[in-house]
């Protein structure tokens, strides 16, 4: 039987988390508002307090799926306004001293700029019923009550569940506003978590690896004659770990992200990113860099270090949850963070559908759900970070020998299409990476990576740029 909506939910932060938060609670809860500090564009455009607005986002196959579930046609819709559908078969990707072979490697990608997919996704939750979004409303607080200090005959709402405390709602402009449920999705240096810990009310387990990763981006003008193929990635590097994309985006541009970690990141001016794209071991990102008009200025960004919070470990507040960049940021290279937001989205209204938007286990059950959706992206992120040298952190038990596996999966994917298109699903979260464990998978690892140009010194075929349909 369907659960009634009952409960007022407050979400704190206009990202993609908050979002999809919405989204996902809006069948569930009697209202749902998502306040945001920061005035909304009325246009396509990066957001002054989103300053990695202006760098390469993917949403990955697994976050695509869970936006077409919520919204059936968005992904239509996107494509109308100019994302570009990208699979394995025209992609070139080095990584490992040679290109992954092309073919088959499932569900197409989208690509498109964050401005645009959060305009959109704004729009559908807008339009829901029962959803409001107030843009220029900072919180300033949450408004919390001690749970031990309920009057008798509170009932389980208030007396059972989570923790000593009970969230009640925020403080917004010095007015309180009421909520049985907050979602706080206010990002990596969420004010809410800061705040109560420092009151002693909730301690989170905090485990960071430092990458120091920088990027430098900007916008080229695209046309169909650029290159013989629709994207180029170059993701890795063994001597110098710089890397650089170039992926198609709306209004016919190229967006191309350059990036290098532990200080050697590329500079802000274009002599300097030439020079950076130049060195990297593709020639074709630089090739393209040099042949398409710049549309742009150069935009760069600084990420110290990944972190996830442990929420699952902590004694939770009964009315609080935390999803999004407050709950874990990724080393941004994977591209993981918003799919990964949509994976948490998820399991709250699984959860939310499950027990209730109002039910003191809500907290509880939710964390320990989001931590397993976590885990996958977050030992993507931090074992590949691991394979340079001076990353500093918790090292994840066993990360030495998976990234020595993980080396013959690159090479043996340079070969072969079926192990390609595992591994990409795994790097698209549609596949845990177990996935790349499974027998047959190993089994073709094992034959197939001692054929990879990387292990016999054949010479890599590059993609001619200048040699696309529309070439003169």
């Amino acid at each position: 039987m369907a659960r009634s909506r009952e409960g007022r939910v407050i979400v704190v932060g206009g990202s993609i988390a908050g979002l999809l938060a919405a989204r996902a609670l809006a069948e569930h809860a009697a209202s749902v508002v998502v306040l945001e500090r920061e005035r909304l564009p009325g246009a396509v455009a990066p957001r002054g307090h989103v300053p990695q607005g202006r760098h390469l986002h993917l949403l990955l196959a697994a976050g695509l799926d869970r936006l077409c579930d919520w919204f059936p046609d968005i992904e239509d819709e996107l494509v109308t306004q100019g994302a570009v559908r990208v699979d394995g078969r025209n992609a070139w990707v080095y990584q490992g001293g040679a290109y992954r072979a092309r073919g088959d490697w499932g569900r197409p990608v989208l690509c498109m700029t964050r401005p645009l997919l959060e305009q959109v996704i704004r729009a559908r939750v807008a339009a829901l019923p029962g959803v409001a979004i107030e843009d220029g409303a900072l919180v300033e607080r949450l408004t919390v009550v001690d749970r031990r200090a309920a009057p008798a005959g509170a009932g389980e709402a208030i007396r059972g569940g989570a923790g000593e405390w009970r969230v009640s709602g925020v403080v917004v402009g010095g007015a309180e506003r009421a909520a049985e449920l907050v979602v706080d999705c206010s990002g990596r240096n969420s004010r809410i978590v800061h705040d109560l810990a420092s009151s002693g009310r909730l301690e989170v387990p905090v485990t960071r690896v430092g990458i120091d990763i920088g990027y430098a981006s900007f916008l080229m003008r695209r046309s169909t004659g650029d290159f013989e193929g629709d994207f180029i990635a170059c993701v890795d590097n063994p001597g110098s770990f710089r890397g650089g994309s170039v992926l198609p985006v709306e209004g016919e541009r190229w967006q191309v992200t350059l990036a290098g970690v532990h200080g050697d990141v590329p500079p802000g001016d274009e002599d300097g990113v030439r020079a950076f794209a130049e060195s990297l071991p593709s020639p074709v990102v630089g090739q393209l860099i040099g042949r398409c008009e710049w549309v742009s200025e150069v935009a760069t960004y600084r990420f110290p270090s990944s972190q996830r919070r442990h929420f699952e470990k902590a004694q939770l507040l009964h009315g609080l949850v935390t999803l999004g960049d407050a709950a874990s940021s990724f080393d941004p290279i994977y591209g993981q963070g918003m799919s990964s937001a949509a994976l948490q989205a998820a399991a709250l209204e699984e959860v939310a559908r499950g027990v209730g938007v109002l039910s003191p286990e809500l907290p509880r059950r939710f964390h320990r759900k989001a931590a397993r959706v976590i885990e996958a992206p977050w030992r993507i992120a931090v074992g590949g970070d691991f394979g340079h040298p001076e990353t500093v952190g918790d090292r994840p038990a066993g990360t030495a020998q998976l990234n020595g596996y993980i080396a013959q999966v690159v090479r043996a994917a340079h070969v072969s299409v079926p192990v390609a298109r595992a591994f990409n699903r795994v790097l698209q979260l549609a596949d845990p990476p177990t996935a790349l464990l499974h027998p047959a998978v190993v089994a073709r690892v094992l034959s197939t990576s001692r054929r990879s140009p990387a292990a016999t010194g054949a010479a890599v075929q590059h993609p001619r740029v200048g040699a696309g349909p529309g070439a003169d």
